[in-house]
């Protein structure tokens, strides 16, 4: 994350285009669920005792109450007392008048102070907020133990909705101004849609704290060239997810509303035939990838209650009963499997109606 993280000391560039990067829209098509039952049943065979593991405790650097918090009539001297602990934020020449300048413009911007101002509302401290984290980078160590955990910070990021979490093997920084719930105004003002603003509360910033890890330690490392191979990839992230917080519900793990899980697990049936029937499994089609994978409010093909990303749903559902028909094999190996037509057939999956 070096190469991320230097950037952080100009943070007025992800404000200053963050009203104009976030129009993407992409979302549709299909997909399924498996039986409550063998959900539980897998949500309680991850859910291991982590009491004695380590970390004991993981500590979040809050840069971005300590850049607010600064004395602006003195700020070159409060910029140089914080350059040793925030490294990673102010690792350029403090002295060089353009460098200097643009924090100056970043930390007395009136939007940006009104942001830090509500994320100390929404987070008045972050004790629970720890706690959590620090549960779940137990849960990472245990299966991961020759993985070195990374140090965790806190920012205001100008709401940098495309990286609301970034990570390297060293350090974890989190966005705080991404998670001020889905009422809140600016996100709508700066033309953030529902169906992404729904995912930017306190209950999904974990997640997505562990979702940057993922993609920091186990990258897709050539791209999909079939819509099972994405299907599947996307799956082995979400049990990932689920087995770093086993006890986060499903909607939660995957950003759906909860009326939207419950539309793929009445229709799992539905889209598992539909994806079989126009044999798409093997296809490598654009605008089928963007149907099955897209973000988006809803899936168009079935209903405006069917939720988009439904290949990610499916995928997830194969691994579940892969990982539920295999117990011999580990997190860290399913992560490293490659032959997804193996892991298909082995899962055995057939969703009835």
């Amino acid at each position: 994350m070096k190469s991320q993280i230097s950037k952080f000391f100009l943070p007025v560039y992800y404000f200053s285009t963050c009203f104009n990067r976030y129009f993407l829209l992409a979302g549709i098509v299909a997909l399924l669920s498996v039986e409550f039952s063998c959900t539980n049943l897998m949500k309680s065979g991850l859910d291991i005792d982590i009491s004695d593991l380590k970390p004991e405790k993981i500590v979040l650097k809050q840069y971005g109450n300590a850049l607010f918090e600064c004395d602006t009539t003195r700020l070159l001297d409060e910029l140089k007392r914080l350059q040793p602990e925030y490294y990673y934020f102010l690792d350029a020449d403090l002295d060089n008048p353009e460098n200097f300048q643009q924090l100056r413009d970043f930390v007395t911007d009136k939007h940006l102070i009104a942001l830090y101002l509500k994320t100390k509302t929404v987070f008045p401290e972050v004790t629970g907020l720890e706690k959590q984290i620090t549960d779940a980078s137990r849960r990472f160590s245990y299966y991961f133990p020759q993985i070195q955990l990374p140090e965790y910070y806190t920012y205001i990021s100008g709401v940098n909705i495309e990286s609301p979490v970034l990570s390297d093997e060293k350090a974890v920084v989190i966005g705080m101004d991404c998670y001020l719930g889905e009422k809140e105004d600016f996100y709508g003002q700066i033309g953030i849609p529902l169906y992404a603003s729904e995912r930017m509360t306190k209950d999904h910033l974990v997640n997505d704290v562990f979702k940057a890890i993922y993609s920091t330690h186990f990258p897709q490392k050539t791209a999909s060239k079939t819509i099972l191979e994405e299907m599947i990839e996307a799956g082995k992230k979400l049990y990932f997810l689920e087995a770093m917080q086993p006890k986060l519900a499903d909607h939660l793990i995957i950003g759906y509303r909860e009326s939207q899980l419950n539309w793929t697990v009445e229709h799992q049936a539905e889209v598992w035939a539909f994806l079989v029937s126009e044999q798409l499994l093997y296809k490598n089609d654009f605008l089928m990838f963007k149907k099955l994978f897209g973000d988006g409010p809803f899936t168009q093909e079935f209903s405006e209650q069917a939720p988009a990303r439904l290949g990610e749903w499916v995928g997830w559902q194969i691994v579940r009963k892969f990982m539920e028909k295999n117990p011999k094999t580990g997190l860290g190996e399913l992560l490293q499997l490659t032959d997804y037509q193996y892991i298909l057939t082995k899962s055995n999956y057939k969703p009835k109606s």
